[in-house]
């Protein structure tokens, strides 16, 4: 009788808890020991697609070479084959790469500082968490043991502004989002690095701590749009010098062979679209008459911190490979086992260190960034103008046609002179959608549209710039002021007010006495949602008041606590 409830207890497992949280387990190949390999599905709109717990996305590893981007949801087509961030630099003169694209070199853990030695720490805490809106501690394990990966960066909203997490009062996940995805991955297990790895791994670590967010809105304009935020922390006890950050994607939109790429340096924006207006035959997993384009675009990259400034750098490179397959040029391939090659094409160069050239230049000249014109238009250069095929260093040579293909494409952030120091972290944020116009050179157009939108949305990350405008999934019908968060503070917290229409506001601090600390806003707004950070560090410990004045007789104050 008791092995009859026994065995219950595990058919309502199977039956109920696992597919609810949607979750395959793999086993690795021998190369990878007893590290097992998981994924979850992410489909919070018209987009399913999945995560894995090796920082690869945008493949489902339930069978081999299986594309996981799926558009429209339950439609069996596929756009994106595989994508990942992948790290790139030298430690003491020592190339090393951390890889998440394909196998992945990424594990569930955390790099733990034992006596000055730095060691892959895990346990069961470690795993690839997913939550939906409506879900709640009962229905799912994701959600009670959210907790666990907070003080590890996973985001969640502070229901009652304290400035910490309550399990039983706040939510997890991103705020209005349909469902949130966080992972905490290291590449510091030295075992996980392997030259079989698909963008040339087999390094030694980098020692690098990688919490990857994902989420997705349920919202009209917003349903062919996903958005990924990766925190990276050096945990190593040298610097990463020269280092470059690349977001790596194997494209196969429909049928993969009649493909081709581009790039909008303005968007920061990587795409592919169909060469002509029918993907492959029209059948099966195609997509047939008018394909649509799919594409990925880079909306907060790394700080490069000189001596006297820190600047925010922009794409720094926007190029493409080939599968080896189908690429008649050697130098544009697949990166081999030699990882030299893969990091090359991450600083924006051919895989044996040759320049790529723009043919409509005269002479040609060297660039980073490959195919930015406007395929609708024709306007620039398309993969219909063709390309110099150089290799060998050279910075010459004919132009040939672009023919159809399977490539890839990798959008880069860094620099010869970018130096993470142990214990500095970088933010990378993009979005990824797919859009579908009236033709295939269209589609193009209208996903750079999406694509605009998509960054005009981001609103709910750290901003580096002291206001933020907020673009809401609503229009405000009042003015207000929001109590600020977290608070108690030190030194920094966020104020969030809303603008019912244009009106002038001022936003000011006073002490206890009433003695105007700062100004913090004292403009024009439009109708819209803000955000702006207060920083305290100059001021003392105490509690203070944030005052809105504004919409022609508004006015309303909150108490803020300063604790140092």
């Amino acid at each position: 009788m008791i092995d009859n409830l026994y065995l219950k207890i595990f058919k309502i497992l199977i039956k109920k808890i696992l597919p609810g949280l949607l979750l395959t387990l793999v086993l690795y190949s021998c190369s990878y020991g007893a590290v097992i390999k998981a994924q979850v599905n992410f489909s919070p709109n018209n987009i399913s697609t999945w995560f894995q717990n090796t920082g690869t996305f945008n493949q489902d590893i339930r069978t081999t070479n299986t594309p996981g981007f799926e558009w429209p949801k339950g439609s069996g087509k596929f756009a994106l084959f595989t994508s990942g961030l992948c790290i790139g630099a030298y430690v003491n003169d020592d190339l090393r790469l951390g890889n998440a694209s394909f196998n992945g070199e990424y594990a569930p853990g955390y790099v733990f500082d034992s006596s000055g030695h730095k060691l892959f720490r895990t346990d069961s805490r470690f795993r690839i968490y997913s939550v939906k809106a409506g879900d709640t501690r009962l229905n799912s394990i994701d959600y009670a043991e959210w907790k666990n990966m907070v003080p590890f960066g996973a985001p969640y909203n502070d229901i009652n502004h304290n400035g910490y997490f309550d399990e039983f009062i706040d939510k997890p996940g991103v705020e209005d989002a349909e469902q949130t995805i966080f992972v905490c991955l290291t590449d510091a297990d030295a075992s996980n690095h392997t030259s079989s790895e698909g963008f040339s791994g087999g390094t030694n670590p980098l020692n690098a701590e990688v919490r990857l967010t994902a989420w997705g809105y349920d919202y009209p304009g917003l349903r062919d749009i996903q958005y990924v935020k990766w925190t990276v922390i050096n945990k190593n006890d040298s610097a990463w010098n020269k280092a470059y950050f690349s977001i790596v994607t194997d494209n196969d939109l429909g049928d993969a062979h009649d493909d081709y790429v581009g790039h909008d340096t303005i968007l920061q924006l990587g795409y592919t679209y169909n060469a002509d207006n029918l993907d492959g035959d029209g059948y099966g997993n195609s997509y047939g008459w008018n394909p649509p384009a799919a594409g990925q675009s880079l909306i907060r990259s790394v700080i490069l911190r000189n001596v006297n400034s820190i600047d925010t750098l922009k794409a720094t490179s926007g190029i493409y490979f080939n599968n080896t397959g189908s690429a008649p040029v050697v130098c544009e391939m697949d990166p081999s086992s030699f990882y030299l090659q893969a990091y090359n094409y991450m600083r924006g160069l051919k895989r044996d260190g040759t320049p790529w050239l723009n043919p409509l230049t005269s002479p040609y000249t060297i660039t980073k960034f490959l195919w930015t014109g406007n395929p609708e238009t024709g306007e620039g250069w398309t993969e219909f103008s063709g390309a110099i095929r150089n290799c060998g260093g050279e910075v010459t040579g004919p132009v040939e046609v672009s023919n159809p293909r399977n490539s890839r494409f990798i959008i880069s952030c860094g620099s010869d002179f970018l130096n993470v120091n142990p214990g500095d972290t970088q933010k990378i944020v993009m979005s990824q959608m797919i859009a579908r116009g009236s033709n295939n050179l269209n589609s193009v157009t209208k996903l750079k549209e999406l694509a605009s939108l998509s960054r005009r949305f981001y609103y709910l990350i750290e901003d580096d710039t002291e206001v933020t405008y907020v673009e809401p999934p609503y229009i405000p019908l009042n003015y207000s002021l929001k109590q600020n968060y977290p608070n108690p503070f030190n030194p920094i917290t966020t104020i969030r007010y809303e603008m019912k229409k244009l009106w002038k506001v001022k936003i000011q601090i006073y002490d206890t006495r009433g003695e105007l600390i700062k100004t913090l806003v004292n403009e024009e707004k439009p109708q819209g949602v803000y955000e702006i950070k207060f920083d305290a560090s100059n001021i003392p410990s105490g509690v203070y008041f944030v005052k809105m004045v504004s919409g022609g007789g508004f006015e309303d104050s909150k108490k803020m606590v300063v604790i140092k």
